[in-house]
C-alpha cells in the first residue's frame, strides 16, 4: 500500500465509531467517504464484507458527491464471501455520482436492490462523473417506469466496462440494463450485460439522445424488450419490444468493433405495429447509426420483423463482421429494412443460416429502404415464403459481394446462367419457395458487379438492371 492509497474496511457488523481496519471495520460508506474526503490520499479502496443497507442520502443510499474525494475503488472480501451494497428496503438507487467524481468496482461487490421511479437508474446513476467497471455485479435493480434499470450514464459522464456483470435488472420503460443519454459516453471491451428487461426498447442497452456507445469486446446476452401484455397511454396502446439486445435513438451512434450481441428477444403480441418486436439483436431508429465493423449479431429472435437487425436508420457492415442464426416470424431473419431513410451498406461481412416464416430470410427491404452491397457474403438463409437471401420491396444496388444459396455455390457462382440468377425470366412469386432474390412490385435490384448464385423471382412490375460490362458482352 502506498502513502497516497488508504484501505478502509466496511462490514454489516462494524460501528462508524471504529478506524476502518479489517479487525475494526466501519459500519457506513458514508463515514468512509467523510474519512477520506479533503485528505491527501490519491485513491481509497473500500472493501465491503456482508450486506450494507445503510440510512440513504440525498440522490441514493451511497452519494459519491462533492469536492474533496479521492479516487474511490470498491471490492468485496473474496469470492466466496463477496460484498454486497443492497437498497433493496430502502427504495432508493444505491449510488449516485456527480461533480467529477470516479468509482472503481472491482471484484467480488454486488451493486443491488435499487428501486426509483425517477428519470435514472436505480443501480448506480452518473452525472458529471465516471466508472471504470473491472469485476463485480449490478443486479436486480428495478426503476419501474423510470429509465435504466442498472445504470443510467448523464451528461458529462462516462462508464467503461472492462469486465464484471450487468444483469438481471429491469425497467418497464427503456433500457433495462444500461441507459446513455444526453451526451454520456458507455465504452464496453470486457464482460457482460445479461438477462435485463425493458418493456418498451432496449432490453440490454438503450443508447439515449445524443449518446454514444462503443463495443470492441464481452457481450450483450440474453435480454429481452418487451412483454406478452398491451401497455396503454392515454388509452393508446405504446410500441413494445424493440431492441432486445440494443436501441439505437435518432442522433446517437452505437460503433461495433468487438463482442458479441447474442441470445436476446424482442416480444410483442401487436401484429398492428410494424415496430412491436422487432430488433431481436439491435433495433435502429430514424436518425440513428450502428456500425458493425466486428463481432458477432447471432441467435438472436423477434415475434415481428428483424431477427438480427431491424432499422429505420443507417447501418455499415464491415470486415468480418457475422450476422448469422437469427429468427424473424413476419420478415427479416437476418436484417429487416424498414423505413424512407432506413439503409443498409455492406462493406464486408457475412449474413448467413438465418431464417424467417416471411420474406427475407437473410434481408428485407420494405418500400422506401435500400441496400447497397459493396463487399461480403449473404447466403445459407432460409425463407418460409420468398426471398431467402434477399426479398426487395424497395432499392438494392449491388456493386460486389455474393449473395448466394450456399456456401457451396461460391466458386461455380455465374449469374444468368442456369439458375436463373440475374436473368430476365419472371417466376411466379407466390409459389416459388426456393427463390434466392425476390423482386415485388415496387422492388428494384440494380448490378454492377458482384456474384449471384440461385434463383430470381420477379413481380410484373418489379426492376431489374445488370450493368455488369462482362454479362453485357456475353
Amino acid at each position: 500500500m502506498s502513502e497516497a492509497e488508504i484501505v478502509l474496511h466496511i462490514s454489516e457488523q462494524g460501528d462508524d465509531a471504529n478506524g476502518g481496519s479489517r479487525e475494526q471495520p466501519l459500519w457506513s460508506v458514508a463515514i468512509a467517504l467523510n474519512k477520506v474526503r479533503w485528505q491527501s490520499y490519491k485513491t481509497a479502496r473500500f472493501v465491503i464484507h456482508g450486506s450494507i443497507a445503510e440510512i440513504p442520502a440525498h440522490n441514493a443510499m451511497i452519494d459519491i458527491t462533492g469536492k474533496g474525494l479521492p479516487v474511490i475503488f470498491l471490492c468485496g472480501e473474496s469470492p466466496d464471501k463477496p460484498g454486497k451494497l443492497n437498497a433493496a428496503d430502502i427504495h432508493k438507487r444505491v449510488i449516485y455520482i456527480s461533480d467529477g467524481n470516479t468509482l472503481y468496482i472491482e471484484e467480488n461487490i454486488v451493486i443491488c436492490g435499487g428501486q426509483t421511479q425517477e428519470m435514472s437508474g436505480s443501480g448506480i446513476t452518473l452525472e458529471n462523473g465516471t466508472v471504470i467497471m473491472r469485476g463485480g455485479e449490478i443486479s436486480g435493480n428495478n426503476s419501474g417506469f423510470g429509465m435504466g434499470g442498472g445504470v443510467y450514464v448523464g451528461k458529462n459522464s462516462e462508464f467503461i466496462m472492462e469486465g464484471g456483470r450487468i444483469t438481471e435488472n429491469t425497467t418497464m420503460m427503456h433500457g433495462g440494463g444500461v441507459f446513455p443519454d444526453e451526451g454520456g459516453i458507455f465504452t464496453m471491451s470486457g464482460g457482460t450485460i445479461s438477462k435485463n428487461t425493458a418493456y418498451l426498447g432496449g432490453g440490454g442497452v438503450f443508447v439515449g439522445v445524443g449518446s454514444d456507445f462503443e463495443m470492441t469486446g464481452g457481450s450483450i446476452d440474453g435480454n429481452t424488450s418487451g412483454t406478452e401484455k398491451n401497455m396503454l397511454l392515454g388509452g393508446i396502446a405504446l410500441p413494445l419490444g424493440q431492441g432486445g439486445g440494443v436501441y439505437v435513438n435518432p442522433g446517437t451512434t452505437f460503433r461495433m468493433r468487438g463482442g458479441e450481441i447474442v441470445n436476446n428477444r424482442a416480444i410483442s403480441m401487436r401484429k398492428d405495429d410494424p415496430d412491436s418486436g422487432s430488433g431481436g439483436g439491435v433495433f435502429v431508429e430514424e436518425g440513428g447509426v450502428f456500425y458493425l465493423e466486428a463481432g458477432k449479431i447471432k441467435k438472436n429472435g423477434v415475434m415481428n420483423w428483424g431477427g438480427g437487425i431491424h432499422t429505420e436508420g443507417s447501418v455499415i457492415i464491415a470486415h468480418d463482421s457475422l450476422i448469422c442464426n437469427n429468427v424473424a416470424r413476419l420478415g427479416g431473419g437476418g436484417i429487416h429494412i424498414a423505413g424512407e431513410k432506413a439503409g443498409v451498406v455492406m462493406k464486408g461481412g457475412f449474413v448467413m443460416n438465418n431464417y424467417t416464416a416471411g420474406n427475407g430470410g437473410g434481408i428485407n427491404i420494405l418500400p422506401g429502404g435500400s441496400l447497397v452491397l459493396e463487399s461480403g457474403i449473404i447466403s445459407d438463409n432460409t425463407s418460409g415464403a420468398l426471398g431467402n437471401g434477399l426479398a426487395i420491396e424497395g432499392t438494392a444496388l449491388m456493386r460486389g459481394g455474393c449473395i448466394l444459396t450456399s456456401l457451396g455455390g461460391l466458386n461455380g457462382a455465374k449469374a444468368g446462367k442456369s439458375s436463373g440468377a440475374g436473368g430476365d425470366e419472371k417466376e411466379k412469386a407466390d409459389t416459388d419457395t426456393d427463390t434466392l432474390i425476390l423482386i415485388t412490385d415496387t422492388g428494384k435490384l440494380t448490378r454492377q458487379g458482384g456474384e449471384i448464385d440461385g434463383k430470381l423471382t420477379m413481380k410484373d412490375a418489379s426492376r431489374f438492371e445488370n450493368l455488369r460490362e462482362s454479362e453485357k458482352k456475353t
